[in-house]
């Protein structure tokens, strides 16, 4: 049923290029029946040479079957530029739906699906996909017009040999049918496996890196020859079936010329028809032997595509971001946000642990909290919550006072910004990447967004300033530098609450106090493992385990001798920090 699904949505596209499909399906039925007119001609050439007719008449005849041919080969060019184009269309427009239904989906779904396995679903099944509603069903209207008018013309000849010589065709249905159930379930076993392979290489490049610094390369190329071997047998008992699907039908068609060669030359001895329909009969039955053949290859391309169709369907079942696009406007507003969470608790999807218990705290308009806290302590998972990268529970997260699900989520998106703890950058230049969110932004205020993210002294050793390119993933810049990139594409949103994710990690102390001094006006929420950027800010909160231990000014939380005078007296010890305050 999700097959069916997915061909009805393409199947709806066709509405948008209706003229096309109509004028190349039309094209397709021309191009049959002016084809079968040849039979015919040649029927009349034979019977006139029999007859001792003059030769006038068949260099006729031949003038006729030229011009026959070249009309039908004009339809047949038409039918292929009309009706492919149309399936291009139809893919095009399925890759774009698809993407965008892609990019609504959750955090959730990314953290559970693998990369590789949306690539292939999105590259090779739509193009399945694209197969069987575009040359498929041309070939089947082209089989079906053949066959009927075939069909016909055979009758006005001879009823015997016409039901003789298509005798065979309820056994090449039902091959079909038997065949079409293998390919289909094989088909869907080789893109599985296809993903798998696509996601473990997908995996490789991107940690290329690591595999090379810890000696992986042969336990990696191993385990990824292993999954190509996978899809290797896969493919194979895919190829079995087709093999011998074609060949089968080749046979069954043979077995229509052996008794139509064999009746038909007794009819002819009998007088029953003349040698003239004797040929016009075989010719008919040559023309049949594609569309018999082509009823397999379309059988084929049919169960591959609702195959793939099927694994499409699965992934515009997941549900999107709820956005109820609510009458509160955001971004409306100006200056400093103030930021609320309530009494929030928060777990991941199939999961009982909870990532977040019983978080509550309130920062006014223009304050800054730091979030400090061991790794897995829930400092990331609590940032996520406001630009709702992860869906908050209801009532437990209000920006200016309201409920962040009430505000359309792209309006909350562009006056919230989090620059998360990976900062990935995209093959462009380093002014595409700093105005990623906003591409009409001025060469000044890129430029005052840069300057603001500490890239002042790397700009000036970089030959191309802003438009140097920066590589694949950023590969051509430090880690620190690719922070300050990811910390400028923020600032240049003019966010009103701007959301740190231990983003500084890769620069030095030095450095990260200047940039979290010079930040513009702004509500900032800060996680750091530092506790020097801590101290510029006005409020610090202490996570353990998804709970809000301690909270307060760092001045306070200094002298009260817990967790944060901890840390601080083991940063002091470890990085030259007094602890005298504890």
């Amino acid at each position: 049923m999700r097959s069916l699904a997915v061909f009805r949505r393409v199947l709806s596209y066709y509405r948008h290029h209706l003229p096309a499909t109509v004028a190349g399906s039309l094209a397709v039925v021309a191009s049959a029946v002016i084809g079968l007119a040849a039979p015919g001609i040649v029927r009349q050439a034979v019977d006139a040479l029999a007859q001792g007719k003059p030769l006038s008449v068949v260099l006729r005849a031949a003038l006729l079957l030229l011009a026959v041919t070249f009309l039908a080969g004009v339809f047949l060019f038409l039918q292929r530029r009309l009706l492919v184009a149309v399936s291009r269309h139809l893919e095009h427009r399925l890759r774009t739906d698809l993407y965008h239904h892609l990019l609504s989906l959750p955090a959730s779904f990314y953290l559970r699906e693998r990369v590789g396995d949306i690539l292939t679903r999105a590259t090779s099944d739509i193009a399945a996909v694209r197969m069987a509603v575009g040359p498929a069903l041309m070939y089947a209207l082209n089989t079906l017009t053949v066959m009927v008018v075939s069909t016909v013309l055979m009758l006005r000849i001879d009823l015997f040999l016409t039901v003789l010589s298509l005798a065979v065709v309820p056994l090449v249905g039902a091959t079909t049918r038997l065949f079409s159930q293998h390919i289909h379930s094989r088909w869907t076993r080789a893109q599985e496996a296809l993903s798998d392979y696509t996601a473990r290489l997908q995996e490789h490049l991107v940690g290329l890196r690591v595999l090379r610094a810890y000696g992986c390369e042969e336990g990696e190329r191993a385990a990824l020859a292993q999954r190509s071997h996978s899809y290797l047998l896969a493919s194979r008992k895919l190829i079995v079936v087709q093999a011998a699907f074609q060949p089968l039908l080749q046979t069954l068609v043979g077995l229509s010329f052996v008794l139509v060669l064999g009746f038909g030359g007794a009819a002819v001895r009998a007088g029953r028809i003349t040698l003239g329909q004797f040929v016009e009969l075989n010719l008919y039955l040559v023309r049949l032997i594609w569309p018999m053949i082509a009823i397999g290859w379309v059988a084929t391309l049919l169960q591959r595509g609702a195959a793939s169709a099927s694994r499409i369907e699965q992934l515009f079942a997941e549900l999107p971001i709820p956005d109820r696009g609510g009458s509160r406007h955001v971004s409306a507003a100006s200056g400093p946000a103030s930021l609320e969470v309530r009494n929030l608790s928060f777990s991941f999807p199939h999961t009982t642990r909870l990532a977040l218990d019983g978080v509550t705290l309130v920062l006014r308009p223009g304050e800054r909290l730091a979030l400090v806290g061991e790794v897995g302590s829930g400092k990331s998972t609590l940032l996520s919550l406001p630009p709702r990268l992860l869906e908050p529970p209801p009532g437990t997260v209000f920006l200016d006072g309201v409920d962040v699900l009430d505000y359309p989520l792209q309006e909350l998106r562009t006056c919230v910004a989090l620059v998360p703890q990976g900062s990935f950058l995209f093959s462009a230049t380093l002014r595409e990447n700093i105005a990623l969110a906003r591409p009409d932004a001025t060469h000044g205020e890129i430029l005052s967004a840069a300057l603001a993210a500490g890239l002042e002294e790397d700009l000036a050793r970089m030959p191309e300033g802003l438009d140097t390119v920066v590589g694949e993933r950023g590969v051509t810049l430090s880690g620190g530098q690719r922070q300050r990139v990811s910390i400028a594409r923020a600032l240049l949103t003019r966010p009103r609450l701007l959301l740190l994710d231990d983003c500084l990690s890769s620069v030095d102390a030095q450095t990260e106090r200047v940039i979290l001094s010079s930040l513009p006006d702004t509500t900032l929420v800060v996680a750091t493992h530092r506790l020097a950027a801590a101290e510029l800010c006005q409020q610090v909160a202490v996570l353990e385990g998804g709970r809000i231990v301690e909270m307060g000014s760092p001045a306070e939380l200094a002298v009260r001798r817990g967790r944060y005078a901890r840390l601080l007296a083991l940063q002091g010890l470890l990085g030259g920090v007094a602890a005298e305050a504890v």
